[in-house]
């Protein structure tokens, strides 16, 4: 992977902090670009920083609501956003991935995987608990809306494109891996969208893992060993 990833954390509790430090050490490529304690702080340093990856607690989202990822959003549209949140949050889910998150972890179940999930958020993907997935597949609403679903209105394209979103590679690898411009990409998921009926990448992505589709054995072609942080070619 080329650069470090800039992370700004925003959660009032010391010990999470910590947590988070821990599992995003700087000679792993992570840079911490601050820690913010409030809502406030966190959208002023978001805007001011415009980190790569921003973490947010989900007690600061719980307290001002989808108004607080919108505007850290508009301020700062290049930032990825992270949730952090306890077991007991995790119904809440749907409303932030609705919203635009890259990601939705569990603290206690998924800190070790804390570190692959920034990564995959800044190189354009989205990374979910399975549990969460499951819930938001479940909600009777999105559930018959993805049962709907007809996964042969998908062309080879863009049942490969979506395989490789749903494994955290960003639009510049998915076009190199597939041979096509990153315009292509992006107007196939434009047409990906209209098709299912789905507003953002994540609920794509939950949709594909959800359906059972997002597995490189089920690409197009044989898909070569590649490391998901550089995107280059295993030795």
């Amino acid at each position: 992977m080329n650069g470090i990833i800039n992370v700004l954390i925003a959660s009032r509790f010391e010990e999470d902090q910590k947590r988070i430090l821990t599992e995003l050490p700087e000679d792993m490529g992570f840079r911490i670009a601050g820690i913010e304690k409030d809502e406030s702080g966190a959208v002023i340093r978001a805007e001011r920083l415009k980190p790569d990856v921003l973490i947010l607690d989900f007690q600061l989202l719980s307290s001002a609501g989808l108004v607080l990822i919108h505007m850290i959003r508009r301020r700062s549209p290049s930032t990825a956003i992270i949730i952090l949140c306890d077991k007991d949050e995790e119904e809440y889910s749907r409303y932030a991935l609705n919203a635009g998150v890259s990601g939705f972890l569990l603290k206690n179940e998924d800190i070790n995987k804390l570190a692959p999930s920034v990564k995959i958020a800044f190189l354009g993907g989205c990374y979910i608990n399975n549990s969460i997935t499951e819930k938001f597949f479940n909600e009777p609403r999105i559930k018959n809306q993805f049962l709907e679903q007809d996964n042969s209105v998908f062309s080879s394209l863009e049942r490969n494109i979506i395989t490789l979103m749903t494994q955290g590679y960003s639009d510049t690898q998915i076009s190199n891996f597939l041979n096509c411009s990153e315009g292509s990409i992006k107007n196939s998921f434009i047409a990906i969208k209209r098709k299912i009926k789905l507003k953002s990448r994540v609920q794509i992505a939950i949709y594909w893992i959800a359906s059972g589709l997002a597995r490189l054995d089920n690409l197009g072609f044989d898909f070569p060993n590649f490391n998901i942080a550089s995107g280059e070619k295993e030795k």
